[in-house]
C-alpha cells in the first residue's frame, strides 16, 4: 500500500494517520478501492487548519469526518449507542487508534494500514478472518446488532462479496435479530445496500443468506415466496433457485438490469394453476402479477420512480417474442422499450439470462445470440414507425379530417393509426392514413 499526500501532511503536523477500514480490507483482497479513508489523531478543527490551502468540506463534524479533496479523514472515535439506530448515538473522542478500531461492525472492516512503517495494525484478526472469508462482528453480535440493525443486511452483503462463511455466534446473533430488518432500518439504507450487493458477480447468496437467516421476506416477500416453489414441466429448479441463477449471468456494470433479473419471475407463485387438461403447473398471468409485486415492493423500498419504471419495463417484457420470425411483435417491444428510453440490449441479456437459468434447457450459443441481434437491427434499420410522431398523419391533420375537436378521441385515432402501421409499415402513407381515419370515423358515426 502506498503512502498518500494527506497522511504524509498529518504526520508532518506530528499527528497519527493511517488507512482504515474498506480501503485496507480492499487492498488485501488485491481489489483497487473504491474510497480511500483515513483515520487521524488530529482533531476535526485541527484537520481544518492544516488543510486549509485545499477543498474542505464538513461532512459530519460532530461525528469527527471531514472531507479533504473529497478524501475522508475521520478523527479517532469511540461511539456510544442508545441503540437500534446509527443516528441514535453520542460521540467522544478516542485517545487511540485500537479504540476507534473497537467500534466498527466486522472484524474484516477493523484493520488499519501504517503507510509510514509498512505495518498492518489488526487488533481483531481480521486479516486471518479474510484470509478464510469469514464474515465476525468485532465483540458481541448482539451488541453490534443493537448500535446499527442495518448490519445485519450489511453482514450478508459481505458473505456475498467473499463468497464466504459467517462466524457461528454472527450467525446465531444475525437469525435471532432478522425481525429487526421489518421495522428499524429505513427503507432508503436497505435500498442502498441492495445495489451495493448488485455490485457483486454472485448476488444470489446475498439473497440466499437473508433467506436463510430470515430477513428476505421483510426486504421482498415475494421473492421469499419462490423459495422451493416448484416450476412445472419447462424446468427442473424451483422458482427462487432459477431467479438466482439468472440474476447471476448479468454483469456487475448493469446492477439494475441484475436486479430486475433476480426479480422477473417472482409473479409466478401468486399465478401458479394446475392445467387440468395436462395436471401439469402454468403460470399464466405471471408478468403482470410479478409487475404489481415489484411496484409495490421497490416503492416502499425508496427506489425511485426511475429506477422502479424501468424494472418494472423489462420484467412486463421479457416473456414477449423478439426471435427471427416474429418483426410485428419485435416492433411492439421496440416501441415499448424507446418510449420508455431502455436500450433493447438490456432486454436482450434478460432473456438471455432467463434462458441460463433453466437447467432443462440448452444454453443460447453466440451464433443465436448474434442471429437474434442482427435481427433486432434489421427491423430497427427499416425505420419503422414506433411512436405517434413516426405517423404520416399529424393530430391536426386528423381534425381536419375528421372533423372533431380536440380530445381524446384524437389520441384514440393516433394510436388505431399506430397500431396498424407497426403490423404493416408500408402502410405508413398519408393517402393511406387518410383512408384509415375516414373508414374509423365512419364506425363512430
Amino acid at each position: 500500500m502506498k503512502s498518500h499526500p494527506i497522511i504524509e501532511r498529518l504526520h508532518s503536523y506530528s499527528y497519527e494517520a493511517y488507512l482504515v477500514g474498506g480501503t485496507v480490507r480492499d487492498y488485501l483482497l488485491g481489489e483497487e478501492p473504491h474510497d480511500i479513508d483515513i483515520v487521524t489523531s488530529a482533531k476535526p478543527n485541527e484537520i481544518e487548519y492544516i488543510f486549509q490551502d485545499r477543498t474542505v468540506k464538513t461532512v459530519g463534524k460532530n461525528f469527527g469526518v471531514i472531507l479533504v479533496d473529497g478524501v475522508e479523514v475521520a478523527t479517532y472515535r469511540i461511539d456510544k449507542y442508545g441503540g437500534f439506530s446509527d443516528k441514535n448515538v453520542e460521540i467522544a473522542y478516542a485517545g487511540t487508534l485500537e479504540e476507534d478500531l473497537s467500534r466498527r461492525d466486522f472484524t474484516i472492516n477493523a484493520m488499519a494500514f501504517d503507510v509510514k512503517n509498512y505495518k498492518l495494525i489488526d487488533p481483531f484478526g481480521g486479516s486471518e478472518d479474510l484470509q478464510h472469508k469469514v464474515i465476525k462482528f468485532v465483540g458481541e453480535p448482539q451488541k453490534r446488532i443493537f448500535e446499527d440493525p442495518n448490519r445485519i443486511i450489511r453482514a450478508c452483503r459481505f458473505d456475498a462479496k467473499l463468497d464466504g462463511i459467517i462466524e457461528k455466534d454472527t450467525w446465531n446473533a444475525l437469525r435471532k435479530y432478522a425481525d429487526y430488518v421489518e421495522t428499524l432500518i429505513s427503507p432508503e439504507r436497505i435500498r442502498l445496500e441492495i445495489i451495493k450487493a448488485m455490485k457483486i458477480k454472485k448476488a444470489s447468496k446475498f439473497f440466499r443468506t437473508l433467506h436463510q437467516i430470515g430477513a428476505l421476506i421483510y426486504i421482498f416477500p415475494s421473492l421469499e415466496d419462490c423459495v422451493g416453489h416448484p416450476h412445472g414441466p419447462h424446468h427442473c429448479e424451483d422458482v427462487f433457485e432459477h431467479s438466482m441463477l439468472c440474476g447471476d449471468c448479468i454483469s456487475t456494470r448493469y446492477p439494475l438490469l441484475k436486479l430486475a433479473t433476480y426479480l422477473h419471475d417472482v409473479g409466478k407463485p401468486d399465478a401458479c394453476k394446475i392445467n387440468p387438461r395436462t395436471d401439469d403447473l402454468t403460470f399464466v398471468g405471471h408478468v403482470n402479477i410479478g409487475v404489481d409485486l415489484i411496484r409495490n415492493e421497490l416503492t416502499t423500498l425508496k427506489f425511485s420512480n426511475k429506477e422502479i419504471d424501468y424494472i418494472s419495463k423489462l420484467v412486463f417484457l421479457h416473456m414477449r417474442k423478439i426471435s427471427p420470425g416474429y418483426p410485428k411483435a419485435l416492433r411492439r417491444v421496440l416501441k415499448e422499450l424507446h418510449e420508455a428510453g431502455i436500450d433493447y440490449k438490456d432486454l436482450v441479456r434478460l432473456i438471455v439470462a432467463d434462458k441460463h437459468g433453466n437447467l432443462k434447457q440448452s444454453l443460447y450459443s453466440v451464433s443465436e445470440v448474434k442471429t437474434l441481434l442482427e435481427f433486432i437491427q434489421k427491423i430497427i434499420s427499416e425505420k419503422s414507425p414506433n411512436r405517434l410522431n413516426d405517423l404520416a398523419l399529424n393530430g391536426s391533420e386528423v381534425m381536419e379530417i375528421t372533423g372533431f375537436n380536440p380530445g381524446p378521441i384524437i389520441g384514440k385515432i393516433l394510436n388505431f393509426l399506430l397500431e396498424k402501421v407497426l403490423d404493416k409499415p408500408e402502410l405508413n402513407t398519408k393517402e393511406v392514413l387518410t383512408k384509415l381515419t375516414e373508414e374509423y370515423r365512419n364506425g363512430l358515426l
